[in-house]
């Protein structure tokens, strides 16, 4: 009977390592096949197909990066495991940033090694899980920001935890609300919380419930929203702003399926789905210590990279259309876009992402009496305009131009952007906030955090 398990391809020019890994795949009966240069592991590519692909950053002849995408092209579904001493972290980051599933650290620890295979062997087994005997999802109900993206289509049916990463604004809600309403779930409650805008006190109140007498002001015993919207998705906006003991906790919710009511002694099982999303470098926050690993890794199993608005121009008539419906709806009225205003909308360079196009929208669906919103009913702000026919984005090159696939720090590009809208609102804090898509509280701790000085915009 044929292997059930993942075979595995081992590329590193150490012959150290490769006996070892050789002897640990051995020992956990996974079919393997070693090379120690970049040709052999090309040709062992072209000569069968692999699951795993488990390589050095640095190879005599080659490198993991260009190993990580050749293998990508080969079979995209293959899961890719980079080795690297601790000297290269920032290009095994990038390494992950260009789709490698985890990396790790030379010499490393043979248990850790073992538990990355184990979540993608996972991971496998949740896919082919979810995909037997359905129907491919053709729409996603309340948002065209992803279409028919079918990478979405597979999670929605899928029950563990899912990771949405993307800069402010570019739709992670959205994201999760499609995840919500094309699985299982979506009769149940969908519920949002954003992590950054509540006190860790009030968070934990909010998620997890209290009982009387817990903290000043709890009069009675209250159920929290993960017992409210039990058998439904909660989504954890802003979960880079959550504090490591909060952090815990919600650990707890996934590994054990249960939580405790604060001022509580016992526990309360949960059915509930986590979809958590962060515009932050979960991975830097890990090694400074300010986010739990054992928690990343339960988030990680499945993570969504959402590309900022200017990346993705063809979305911008999809979700155009979408909102234009969802507000006529709420005014009574019918409008449409003429066509020389939605090509100004396909040039705009979006600082704000999806959150930004929704508030203009809004705003002219209001405004208008005529039926036909004109190019010159757009706000794109006092300053700036409309750009002109042909002119290139806004301030383009403001942020990189392959969004979350730069090397630069999350951290940097968020402050860049930060400060790039509040210029545009000439410091005004309250406009920046609603650009951003952000509580004001929001943008002050992010100030403080990124070192943002308000009197130096």
């Amino acid at each position: 009977m044929e292997s059930t398990k993942p075979r595995i391809l081992v590329v590193d020019d150490d012959r150290s390592i490769c006996k070892l890994m050789g002897s640990i795949l051995e020992m956990e009966s996974y079919p393997f096949r070693v090379a120690m240069t970049g040709v052999q592991a090309r040709r062992a590519m072209e000569e069968e197909r692999f699951d795993i692909l488990i390589s050095d950053i640095y190879l005599g002849d080659d490198s993991g990066l260009q190993l990580l995408e050749r293998m990508k092209a080969v079979n995209a579904d293959t899961e890719v495991i980079i080795m690297t001493a601790h000297g290269s972290m920032e290009t095994a980051v990038r390494a992950v940033h260009n789709g490698a599933f985890d990396y790790i650290s030379k010499p490393f620890v043979v248990d850790e090694m073992l538990a990355i295979i184990r979540r993608i062997e996972e991971k496998f087994r949740l896919v082919q899980d979810s995909t037997a005997g359905t129907e491919p999802i053709e729409s996603f109900p309340d948002t065209k920001t992803i279409g028919t993206t079918p990478k979405v289509a597979k999670i929605s049916r899928i029950e563990a935890p899912v990771l949405v990463v993307g800069e402010s604004g570019s739709g992670k809600e959205l994201v999760a609300r499609a995840l919500h309403a094309n699985s299982a779930r979506r009769a149940a409650p969908f519920i949002v919380i954003n992590c950054g805008a509540v006190t860790e006190t009030l968070l934990e109140s909010e998620l997890f419930g209290h009982e009387r007498g817990s903290f000043t002001g709890a009069t009675a015993p209250r159920k929290g929203l993960l017992e409210s919207a039990a058998g439904g998705t909660a989504f954890l906006d802003e979960i880079s702003e959550t504090s490591l003991t909060f952090q815990v906790k919600l650990l707890r919710v996934i590994q054990e399926r249960e939580i405790r009511r604060v001022g509580s002694n016992d526990t309360t099982q949960v059915d509930i789905r986590l979809v958590a999303a962060t515009n932050r470098d979960l991975r830097e926050l890990v090694r400074n210590n300010r986010f739990r690993e054992d928690l990343f890794h339960r988030l990680n199993v499945f993570t969504i990279a959402l590309p900022a608005l200017r990346e993705r121009v063809d979305d911008i008539p999809l979700l155009a259309n979408y909102y234009l419906k969802v507000f006529s709806e709420k005014n009574g009225k019918t409008v449409r876009l003429t066509p020389d205003a939605l090509e100004a909308l396909k040039r705009c360079s979006w600082p704000g992402n999806v959150r930004e196009l929704k508030n203009m929208l809004e705003r002219a669906t209001t405004f208008n009496d005529t039926g036909v919103i004109q190019l010159d009913e757009l706000d794109f702000g006092e300053e700036e305009g409309e750009p002109s026919p042909g002119a290139p984005p806004r301030d383009a090159t403001a942020l990189p131009p392959q969004g979350l696939e730069s090397t630069a720090s999350l951290d940097q590009m968020e402050k860049e952007h930060i400060i790039k809208v509040l210029r545009e609102t000439a410091g005004n804090k309250k406009r920046a906030a609603e650009i951003l898509g952000i509580e004001r509280r929001t943008l002050y701790n992010k100030a403080k955090r990124l070192g943002i000085d308000f009197e130096n915009i």
